[in-house]
């Protein structure tokens, strides 16, 4: 949970009319340094609101001139000083000092990029490790632009000289061992909760001084979450869900193929936040798919990992089905076979390492889509989760879809929801107990009506 040391942050009146004199919020937002230094003044007047954030791996402390920021997977602690005023005299070698706000970065992994967009700092990124990779239409548009470089891969003179020109790496450095000079690391990816992973825009907010704009956008995105999530709560009959994977024999594996169940804790919350509920086995691992699927027989639905093999096709060959299985699994029988590609860029990167992770809303109603098709509603478009088994065809990311630019806030993907609880048209009990409802209350104005005219 990340922790807000308000204690450590009270000041006077004086001090604030102090920080509106000597450095305005709006001018710190845009890059400006202080120019007089009071160490009484409080120069971060926006804390992050962490009442219900659910991140893990990420802490913040602020102080009058500086913050900590620590990510608890990788074990390294950042002190992010105002520019235009001194580091602490207790920084050592145990935390790197950045100075903020940061207006030159390097996205060196896909999932920086979604984030950034949201803060409406995009156009900030001025060096890429790999941008064909990244799914986002408008920032292949501004990569188009010119007004970003690209990590050479090869020549590592001309790499230093572009690291050298940034103030901070989100990520590592695809092509080198952790740079400590400039690297930040990143985990987001790794949070076992959807809305966990969301929360990591206010981890990048802190480094632009941004944490209102992250408080809103976090708030607004917990928000609609959450009615999401009590609106497919009240399934009687919750459909069973399972995400496997092939993986294939290849030099990584020993040349020994296996079947996987994926158990992600992230996946399990988004299953059961969706309404339905993640298969029960008694293990993960499975040598032949034979074995996998005697463990799928009450399976309603299945989200297909396995990298290679984009079709329905490809799938019953991976899983070794025939047409003969197509009503022995519901799944099948169901047309409800999955893959997480429905968005990727024309060289084979994927959205759904990027967007979604940032998104938590927009993923919640994709996956509640996917356990019922009428909602969140009948007219609904997923994004990720492509259904293989009714030929649903990959969207391809290009410059032409692009809708916003990167000097200003990516939109959500998420739709406001404010409606109530979700029917699933295949919930027997929930059917059976509406339409006894309907035949009493017909009975009842039946007889009331045959009363009232005789």
């Amino acid at each position: 949970m990340v922790a807000n040391f308000s204690g450590l942050l009270a000041i006077a009146t004086i001090a604030i009319a102090s920080v509106a004199a000597q450095a305005p919020t709006s001018n710190l937002l845009n890059g400006a340094c202080v120019t007089n230094y009071d160490a009484s003044v409080d120069y971060f007047p926006q804390k992050l609101n962490t009442a219900e954030d659910k991140a893990t791996f990420f802490t913040i402390e602020y102080h009058n001139n500086y913050k900590t920021v620590i990510n608890h997977r990788s074990g390294v602690s950042y002190t992010l000083v105002q520019c235009g005023t001194p580091a602490p005299a207790n920084a050592d070698n145990s935390t790197r000092v950045r100075e903020i706000p940061v207006t030159k970065v390097a996205a060196m992994e896909t999932t920086a990029v979604p984030y950034l967009e949201l803060l409406g700092v995009g156009n900030s990124i001025k060096l890429i490790a790999d941008g064909s990779l990244i799914s986002s239409s408008c920032f292949q548009k501004y990569l188009a632009s010119g007004d970003i470089t690209q990590l050479s891969a090869t020549n590592e003179t001309l790499q230093a000289q572009q690291i050298a020109a940034i103030q901070v790496q989100f990520g590592t450095n695809p092509y080198e061992p952790y740079d400590t000079n400039s690297s930040v690391s990143t985990s987001s990816a790794y949070e076992p909760d959807v809305l966990g992973r969301a929360s990591w825009i206010s981890y990048y907010a802190a480094f632009y001084n941004m944490e209102a704009t992250a408080n809103e956008l976090s708030q607004k995105m917990i928000d609609n979450y959450n009615r999401l999530k009590t609106a497919a709560s009240g399934y009687s009959k919750k459909p069973v869900v399972a995400w496997t994977e092939y993986d294939a024999p290849s030099q990584y594996n020993n040349n020994t193929g296996s079947y996987n169940l994926k158990n992600d804790s992230f996946k399990v919350g988004l299953t059961n936040d969706a309404g339905a509920a993640m298969v029960n086995t008694e293990k993960a691992t499975y040598k032949t798919s034979a074995e996998l699927l005697a463990a799928l027989t009450n399976v309603d639905i299945l989200i297909d990992e396995t990298y290679i093999g984009p079709e329905m096709k490809d799938f019953m060959k991976n899983y070794g089905l025939s047409e003969a299985d197509q009503s022995k699994y519901k799944f099948l029988a169901n047309k409800k076979v999955f893959r997480e590609d429905g968005i990727m860029t024309e060289s084979g990167g994927y959205d759904w390492f990027e967007a979604p992770v940032a998104m938590a809303d927009a993923l919640l109603e994709d996956m509640i889509n996917v356990v019922n098709k009428d909602a969140p509603s009948s007219q609904f478009n997923r994004n990720w989760l492509r259904n293989i088994a009714t030929a649903e065809s990959i969207k391809y990311t290009t410059v032409n879809n692009c809708t916003w630019t990167e000097n200003a806030p990516r939109p959500d993907m998420a739709t406001e929801f404010n409606g109530g609880a979700f029917t699933l048209a295949d919930d027997s009990s929930s059917s059976a107990a509406t339409i006894t409802r309907t035949n009493i209350m017909a009975i009842v104005v039946s007889i009331a009506s045959f009363i009232y005219l005789a």
